[in-house]
């Protein structure tokens, strides 16, 4: 299928909308991460405070404020949290193509442009973050206007206002997670470029212009550093100072020099992640790694910049211990656009037209062998899902989807290999969504765990977390008590609960199994199932094992009265 040039970008976000938007209200937020985020934005719009951000009324300090601000902001317009917290991503996602397609237009013409485009949407990783409520998505936005920015004044400029842009960009990178400075270090290879004589446009550095990006990025931070530092510094309330701490250096420089999870070796990203989540790209690398040396022997400037930062993103991510999959990415961008020129031209041989119609079926066959093993075992579910009762169905609907995929990957053949995997890609994406993501939404959201926990319950009952999962908190969705945010004393958890659970008959507390111990006995609980990775009771005081009855304190002290509608008060919870 030819497209017109003018039409090729009004295509590739059309599709995009299609495939990120796909499923858009149809799921809570799921964890890891999601239903944390979602709740510290719901929180934000419900107090009214937005400088500081908590999550059930513990101060948050684990990441800057902006993308719960516009989450927040979203949930303010649409009064739906599944819907805003997906939404930053969801622009960010169309801004990127945009971005990515107008670069590699102004290097390489209209056709580059398209391909670029379309092999980011393409790219394994690109839908995966943008179809999620992760602050990856907009981290990356953030990185890619600044690449874009920066590229715009020293490859095609001079661009004062680009560079400024770019500067603005990484501040707001910056307020988004720590690392949204990354576009900065495109400097080092231009500086390469301009000392070996590379052809680079000439730029008056000499005057005060250089510092309009340094000067963005400040006062963009700035904007939200100073009010927070007048906030938290000299407070009376220790946790305020030590949100400050946490914000400004544990969570920064003490995560990247002395990280304390995810600890990976050096080669983690290139073994572990670049092969999976830079698919199809990474197939193709043993084509375009020759092209991209030969275009450094031949003094391409383009190729050392981009090159050269991508190159030096991997490296920074790498030499910390710490590290997720997640991290690399910032720079798919940057690969795309070094490959997108040379797309064409491999995809016509006969060697990766076979390797990418491979990876189609392979792609099409995954849903339909999940499909078939869960149809011939359903206890399988249960490793992933406590909701037997939807084995057939989803057994059924992914074969269905699988064999949809392999369909389209036949008609393509090898003859169109590219559009073939870019159409199974999206057929998947848009399927899984619309079908498979409203089917497992219960029990990956934990709205499953909460509705028969409610079901239990009295009216005048009050009931408690320990051992929370920050979903379960965001489905219960009233006022509840929780004793403490990723505590890692379970064992004084399981007592302070204890003490609040004793204190009144109408108490009643939601746990999980693992942290039963010294406090409970489970099998005087009603079980209410699996979630999470784990088995959940609702206890209440007639529970509470002997042992432990000798040693409650009386008091409730480091109880958390958590209410939605003023989810900051703080009190012994009653």
């Amino acid at each position: 299928m030819r497209i017109a040039a003018g039409n090729q970008l009004l295509f590739v976000l059309l599709i995009g909308a299609i495939v990120l938007i796909a499923g858009l209200g149809l799921r809570d937020p799921w964890p890891p991460d999601e239903p944390r985020f979602a709740l510290i934005a719901k929180d934000i719009v419900e107090s009214g405070d937005w400088l500081i951000p908590r999550v059930g009324g513990v101060l948050y300090a684990d990441k800057p404020p902006l993308f719960f601000w516009l989450v927040a902001a979203g949930y303010a317009v649409t009064h739906s949290i599944g819907v805003a917290l997906l939404l930053p991503a969801f622009f960010s996602g169309l801004g990127m193509l945009w971005l990515v397609h107008d670069l590699a237009r102004r290097f390489w013409g209209p056709r580059t442009a398209f391909w670029a485009a379309a092999t980011l949407l393409t790219t394994v990783q690109f839908p995966l973050q943008m179809k999620s409520g992760q602050i990856d998505g907009l981290l990356c936005f953030w990185t890619t206007l600044g690449l874009y920015g920066f590229c715009r004044h020293l490859l095609l400029g001079p661009a004062w206002r680009w560079y400024a842009i770019a500067g603005l960009s990484c501040g707001l990178g910056v307020i988004t997670k720590g690392v949204g400075f990354l576009p900065f270090l495109v400097l080092i290879p231009y500086l390469y470029a301009r000392v070996a004589r590379w052809p680079v446009p000439r730029i008056g550095w000499s005057n005060g212009r250089w510092l309009l990006a340094p000067l963005a990025f400040a006062v963009v931070i700035a904007l939200w550093l100073v009010p927070m530092l007048l906030v938290t510094t000299g407070a009376s309330d220790p946790d305020l100072l030590q949100y400050r701490d946490n914000i400004l250096l544990k969570q920064t420089v003490t995560r990247y020099t002395n990280a304390w999870g995810h600890l990976r070796p050096p080669w983690y990203l290139l073994s572990n992640a670049v092969p999976w989540l830079w698919l199809p790209l990474s197939l193709l690398l043993p084509w375009l790694l020759p092209l991209w040396i030969r275009g450094l022997r031949d003094r391409a400037t383009v190729t050392l910049l981009l090159g050269g930062w991508l190159i030096l993103v991997l490296v920074f991510f790498s030499l910390s211990d710490g590290k997720r999959s997640v991290y690399i990415f910032p720079a798919l961008p940057a690969l795309v656009l070094l490959a997108a020129h040379h797309l064409p031209a491999i995809v016509n041989r006969i060697g990766p037209r076979r390797l990418l119609f491979g990876l189609a079926l392979l792609f099409a066959a995954l849903p339909l062998v999940g499909g078939i093993v869960i149809y011939a075992d359903p206890t399988l579910l249960r490793r992933w899902l406590d909701a037997p009762e939807i084995a057939t169905s989803l057994s059924l609907t992914l074969a269905g989807i699988g064999l949809a995929a392999l369909s389209i990957a036949a008609w393509f053949r090898t003859r169109h290999t590219a559009a073939g995997l870019a159409t199974v890609m999206a057929t998947l994406w848009i399927a899984v969504s619309l079908l498979v993501y409203p089917m497992i939404n219960a029990s990956r959201s934990g709205s499953a765990i909460v509705s028969t926990a409610a079901s239990l319950l009295a009216e005048d009952h009050s009931l408690g977390f320990a051992g929370w999962k920050e979903q379960l908190l965001l489905q219960w969705n009233r006022p509840a008590v929780h004793f403490g945010y990723r505590r890692d004393d379970a064992a004084a958890e399981s007592l302070d609960a204890a003490s609040w659970l004793a204190r009144d008959t109408k108490h009643r507390l939601l746990l999980p199994g693992s942290i039963a111990e010294p406090c409970f006995d489970t099998a005087q609980a009603p079980y209410l199932g699996m979630a999470h990775r784990q088995h959940w009771f609702l206890v209440s005081g007639l529970a509470i094992l002997l042992r432990c009855r000798g040693v409650l304190s009386g008091t409730d002290e480091n109880a958390v009265m958590y209410d939605p509608t003023q989810p900051y008060a703080q009190a012994n919870a009653d």
